[in-house]
């Protein structure tokens, strides 16, 4: 039987990470985005990203079609990165063309001092 990391690992092969400087720079030249939380309801109340919608990940293959279209550039981002490192590999499935995990999650990016909205 694989573990969670396990299967995370192979799944890194599959998709597309950008890091918490890369998101920082694109956010900050408003590039036009989709900025997914896809953390649980009691996570996401903590505190999130600026500009991000939120779409907890077991309802996200569900709610994503309802914010996003197939070609736009979607950034999905969990606590630590390793939820939405599957889930992307997820919505590229579903046909989902530009999509990348925040590798590190919030947790990187409130490490890093970034702005988080309540």
């Amino acid at each position: 039987m694989k573990t969670f990391y396990e299967i995370v690992e192979e799944t890194l092969k599959e998709v597309n990470e950008i890091d918490i400087y890369q998101l920082k720079k694109i956010l900050d030249e408003k590039e036009n985005i989709k900025l997914i939380d896809i953390r649980e309801d009691r996570e996401w109340v903590n505190g999130k990203i600026p500009s991000s919608t939120h779409i907890g990940r077991g309802v996200l293959e569900k709610g994503l079609p309802e914010v996003a279209a197939v070609d736009d550039k979607i950034i999905l981002y969990c606590a630590g990165g390793y939820r939405s490192v599957l889930a992307c590999k997820s919505i590229t499935q579903m046909g989902f063309k530009e999509s990348f995990s925040l590798k590190g999650g919030i947790t990187d990016w409130i490490s890093a001092g970034f702005e988080v909205e309540e």
